[in-house]
């Protein structure tokens, strides 16, 4: 007997014995005549009723199906739309091993494991029109510091309630998803091949990328959308990689300058196979009041961020490409304000960044095994990025040559499981400066429930 069918039948004997407390404290719906017992059937049939009812209010699938992803959220993070009323309950988890080969001495890389997340989806449905969605995030496994002296953290990711008043226009509002390229609302270990998320996607996009405000998301045919206003970054967390020092994440944020995204996916059916394509812009001030010069004088910085990416599928093969750049206003000004040291700069602010991927998989399982009840995925991915695509000539230093890099990934990837994955990928790093990289194995697992 498999363990996720044994976890089913156990959770069914539990709403079995839950739906007997039930029908016993509750009136029958027919009642024998005075002096007479229920019959069997009598009483199969309020049990049978009982179940049915625990099981839509709790969510708890009929079968070992694949969970499916509702507006623009993850397939776990979606449970609570699946629900009839009440709470819902999800969750992710990844983890990996790291094995580094290659100029090992030169960089001090290390075998490593990590705990990389283990999240937790809380969810309410307050009415078929009102629900609130939540994700609480633990990273690296504790607070308390490793060997190297970080840390993990424990994080509300997304916190927001949903206003549901037709499919083609809802209302969002609390700390958001930002709805941009693949990651950043589905990010979840099942969804996405490797260990680690595609680095331009945690980059260039800064996944996972939140902040509260409000907007609209909806769908109307193939045509899906969603726009937000939220507040912006703040400029003095940025740093030579970026804008990812800069997320306020809902954490007492200041909003003295807001930020808006739109973004669309288009999907059509292109001969035996679906075609997704889609694009999205932020654009936000991001000074917040506290971005100031040596005088004192306020700097005005703004910045936006832009991507466009394809997604193909047809039997078992699919491929991703996207490609996403962004741009800082008054980025010499802001790097003089934060890395001068005695007048001389020790680092920049990009004023650009430029990156794209494309990555292809086939499940060739169903190639080598009749009527395989799993998956079995070899995929590939190139990625490049420049972090310092352009700089200002104002700071007086060259783009750093380590932030213009690229990325070889092979992997091969099962899924005993529709809603478990087992990833095991050879990464092939590069960059422009002379400083020796290691290359790496890694192999990971991730499951959503």
């Amino acid at each position: 007997m498999s363990q996720s069918r044994f976890t089913a039948r156990g959770a069914f004997g539990a709403c079995l014995l839950l739906a007997l407390a039930v029908a016993a404290a509750s009136p029958a719906r027919a009642e024998p005549p005075a002096g007479e017992e229920p019959s069997l059937e009598q009483k199969v049939e309020v049990l049978t009723e009982e179940v049915s009812r625990l099981r839509e209010q709790m969510n708890i699938p009929e079968t070992d199906r694949e969970l499916r992803g509702a507006y623009g959220m993850g397939p776990a993070a979606s449970k609570v739309y699946g629900v009839a009323q009440g709470i819902s309950f999800g969750g992710y988890g990844e983890f990996y091993f790291s094995t580094p080969y290659g100029n090992t001495a030169e960089t001090g890389a290390v075998n490593s494991a990590d705990l990389l997340r283990l999240i937790a989806y809380v969810g309410y449905k307050f009415s078929d029109r009102i629900v609130m969605n939540a994700e609480i995030e633990y990273e690296h496994a504790t607070t308390g510091s490793n060997y190297a002296g970080e840390s993990g953290e424990v994080a509300v990711e997304f916190a927001y309630l949903d206003f549901l008043i037709d499919p083609a226009f809802n209302v969002r509002t609390g700390n958001v998803l930002i709805p941009m390229g693949f990651i950043n609302q589905m990010h979840e270990p099942t969804t996405f091949h490797g260990s680690f998320r595609p680095t331009i996607e945690r980059t260039i996009i800064p996944t996972t990328w939140r902040e509260l405000g409000a907007g609209i998301h909806g769908a109307r045919g193939s045509l899906s959308y969603s726009a937000y206003a939220v507040n912006g970054l703040n400029a003095t967390e940025f740093d030579a990689s970026g804008v990812r020092g800069g997320r306020q994440e809902g954490n007492q944020a200041i909003w003295e300058d807001v930020g808006g995204v739109a973004g669309a996916d288009y999907a059509a059916t292109l001969g035996h196979g679906t075609l997704i394509v889609g694009a999205s812009l932020y654009y936000g001030g991001a000074d917040q009041g506290l971005a100031r010069d040596s005088t004192g004088a306020m700097i005005d910085v703004t910045n936006r961020v832009y991507e466009a990416h394809g997604e193909f599928h047809r039997g078992g093969f699919s491929a991703r490409a996207l490609v996403a750049a962004s741009h800082i206003e008054n980025a010499a000004a802001l790097s003089h304000a934060l890395f001068a040291d005695g007048g001389v700069l020790t680092a920049q602010v990009p004023e650009s960044q430029l990156g794209w991927y494309a990555e292809a998989a086939y499940d060739i399982a169903p190639l080598l095994w009749k009527n395989a009840s799993f998956t079995l995925s070899p995929w590939a991915r190139y990625e490049a990025f420049n972090l310092q695509n352009g700089v200002s000539a104002g700071t007086g230093l060259a783009a750093d040559p380590a932030l213009d890099g690229s990325l070889v990934a092979v992997g091969l990837e099962s899924k005993p499981h529709p809603n478990v994955v087992l990833k095991l990928d050879l990464l092939f790093p590069a960059n422009k400066s002379t400083a020796p990289v290691s290359d790496e194995i890694r192999f990971g697992a991730g499951f959503i429930y």
